[in-house]
């Protein structure tokens, strides 16, 4: 199965996004005295996991919109699997003392934060349906994004009478 460019470039922007949080997340450190090598490998460590977490997402969600069958048994699968794999590499962050704990947990919760900035400062536009016009079953016409019958307002009364 070949990776959909659309999955690479989100992984893209949310691998940039977290390294910039990563960066600030330093900086903070730095501020409050408490920056050393370890923040360093722990923010590397978190980036890794949260940016294999959502790139596993894209591509489990890609292969389950193929899937006739059992997709949403795969997806939970996967979310179990992906799960596991971040509690892994927590537990590796914690017990391992070349890893600041708490520099390894905070990039993981930023591939939402990355996402909600992204939408707040108008740099990801997801895209908007097409207003494409098809048939019901009865010959009408309506629009498909917002499935309301164009002729409907001819079988009320109260709003045939107003034209």
């Amino acid at each position: 199965m070949k990776v959909q460019k659309a999955v690479l470039k989100e992984t893209g922007h949310i691998a940039i996004g977290v390294l910039l949080a990563d960066v600030l997340m330093c900086a903070v450190f730095a501020i409050v005295h408490k920056f050393d090598y370890t923040v360093v490998l722990g923010a590397l460590l978190g980036t890794a996991i949260a940016v294999a977490n959502f790139f596993l997402l894209g591509v489990t969600l890609q292969k389950a919109v193929g899937m006739k069958e059992y997709a949403s048994k795969y997806v939970r699968q996967s979310y179990s699997l992906r799960m596991f794999f971040c509690f892994a590499g927590v537990a590796v962050s914690v017990f391992a003392p070349c890893f600041h704990p708490i520099a390894a947990i905070i990039p993981l919760l930023m591939p939402q934060l990355v996402i909600y900035a992204m939408r707040a400062l108008g740099l990801y536009k997801p895209d908007k349906p097409k207003e494409t016009r098809s048939m019901d079953y009865c010959g009408r016409r309506y629009r498909r994004s917002l499935y309301i019958p164009e002729d409907s307002w001819k079988s009320r009364p109260a709003l045939r009478d107003k034209t």
